[in-house]
């Protein structure tokens, strides 16, 4: 049940992460089709419309997979590392890091170029959006574990638990 539930928050919090670039890239897809379509290249448009979705779906399962990856890692890890604040959130921020750093450079290294092939303001981009990720994972590592969640029992008596008095997570 809790690793359930730790995988279950994972996909939630991947949800979020996926969320915004999803949703900025199809705006900005929709706009330029918009724009094509107005200036009567229709064919153009419908491409970019399609890219919009494409954007969209992408960027949302994107997101899924890595909140899911993290939250699996969380679920899986050992307890004495749960309890650690700085441990748990570096475990965090590395599962989530890691595969949009992976990404980005496979996407800048495809089709025969190498990353001096690109300005610095798109290794700006690639580097800041893996910085963002692994730093957002970082914060809700605790929200993600299930750290400092009361349990039923703690809550009838009117106590809360948590990391902070160094107790285990609850399920």
């Amino acid at each position: 049940m809790r690793t359930r539930a730790v995988v279950g928050r994972g996909a939630r919090f991947g949800l979020l992460v996926g969320a915004w670039p999803a949703g900025i890239a199809g705006v900005l897809c929709l706009v330029a089709a918009f724009v094509f379509l107005v200036g009567g290249l229709r064919g153009t448009a419908y491409a970019l419309a399609l890219a919009a979705g494409r954007a969209v779906l992408g960027g949302l399962a994107a997101g899924v997979t890595v909140g899911t990856a993290t939250g699996l890692a969380l679920a899986l890890a050992p307890r004495w590392l749960l309890v650690r604040p700085s441990l748990r959130a570096l475990l965090a921020a590395l599962v989530a890091g890691a595969p949009v750093a992976g990404l980005g450079v496979l996407s800048l290294t495809g089709d025969g170029y190498t990353l001096a092939s690109y300005p610095p303001s798109i290794h700006v981009v690639v580097w800041s959006a893996t910085s963002v990720v692994a730093l957002v994972a970082a914060a809700r590592s605790e929200e993600i574990a299930g750290c400092g969640l009361p349990t039923t029992r703690d809550r009838a008596r009117g106590r809360a638990t948590g990391v902070a008095r160094g107790e285990p997570p609850v399920a």
